[in-house]
């Protein structure tokens, strides 16, 4: 009796135990049919830092344009966002106080002309009367000083007439450069006063010399080359990538609630049907490195142990804690440098 319940205990066992290994198998291969895998491949990858950007004009893009001389405006012949090319008109200066001094300047420079002409003569005379011993030295000498004085004044007629000339000029104002009007400051009717600073009329922006200038924090400005490869978005765009090479790097800091930045300056690839404009804020990406045809994982497959990286690696059925080393890394991938091959399957979270 007693060896007959021993055989039932054992019995007992023998099926729980086997109940116990199926059912914990199944629920092993459950949990395994349960996880998504990805395999490990190769791609292109590329690291880049990620900054905040203005669109600014170059040097000497953006210019000033004042008077020279003083006055009423009588026209302006733009408005803001006009463009303009160079040598377009801009305004004009009454110019009929300068015209007058045009005039007088005029005049006096012909009476110079005309009294020099008239003492050359008279040298050229004098000058074979004194050959042929009929006019003294001192006589002579007198006529060549009158010829002198003659020809200075008509030298000096002929500096004020050109800066007369000027004058009258500068009462029309001129486009410098190609590009649009971004303000106007003078209006018809005002008076300008030229004095050491000229007083300025039009602000004009040449849109085909813009740059980027990228707003890089000092931890990643290390990182920073130039000639490396930009991508941009702006808030007017967002669906258009914009490229750029970088191509300054300023030394000096700039420090906003303490938070330090380095201006990297950013030559552009201007669009050809998109306009871009100063003071446009965008989102820059500078790819720092770039390799190609590198073994690659998703990141959402990658656990931090300690110090130390690992996967979870399912094979025939079977999963495997693997670690492995990293190299560079993007938003969505991490370069694998040993660990792993291509083509196994790794549990994404």
């Amino acid at each position: 009796m007693k060896i007959t319940f021993v055989a039932i205990i054992l019995v007992l066992l023998f099926f729980a135990s086997a109940y116990f290994f199926i059912t914990s198998r199944s629920s092993e291969q459950e949990d395994i049919a349960r996880f998504v895998t990805v395999s490990v491949q190769r791609r292109d990858l590329s690291q880049s830092i990620i900054a905040t950007g203005i669109i600014k004009p170059k040097v000497g893009a953006e210019v000033k344009v004042g008077a020279q001389v003083s006055g009423v405006v009588v026209n302006l012949f733009v408005k803001t966002g006009s463009t303009v090319k160079k040598n377009d008109p801009l305004a004009l200066i009454d110019p009929r106080t300068y015209q007058s001094q045009k005039d007088k300047m005029f005049a006096l420079r012909e009476i110079a002309a005309t009294e020099n002409a008239y003492a050359e003569r008279e040298l050229r005379r004098d000058k074979t009367l004194y050959e042929q011993n009929v006019l003294s030295l001192r006589q002579f000498e007198a006529t060549e000083k009158i010829f002198e004085l003659s020809l200075a004044k008509l030298k000096q007629t002929e500096a004020e007439y050109t800066y007369a000339d000027l004058q009258r000029g500068y009462t029309n104002i001129y486009s410098p450069i190609n590009g649009v009007v971004a303000s106007i400051s003078t209006q018809e009717g005002e008076t300008v006063a030229a004095g050491f600073l000229s007083p300025t009329f039009v602000t004009i922006i040449d849109l085909e010399q813009l740059e980027l200038w990228a707003y890089v924090d000092e931890t990643d400005i290390g990182r920073i080359q130039k000639g490396q490869h930009v991508s941009f978005t702006i808030d007017t765009y967002p669906a258009e990538t914009f490229e750029g090479t970088v191509e300054t790097i300023y030394p000096k800091a700039e420090i906003q609630n303490n938070v330090v930045n380095y201006v990297t300056v950013v030559k552009i690839v201007l669009p050809k049907d998109k306009v871009l404009r100063p003071e446009m804020t965008a989102t820059v990406q500078t790819f720092t490195q770039a390799k190609e045809n590198v073994l690659v994982v998703p990141k959402n497959s990658v656990q931090i142990e300690g110090d130390k990286m690992f996967v979870t690696v399912l094979t025939n059925g079977r999963v495997d804690k693997r670690y492995i080393t990293t190299g560079i890394n993007d938003k969505k991938y991490y370069e694998v440098l040993s660990g792993l091959s291509e083509k196994e399957n790794v549990v994404i979270k």
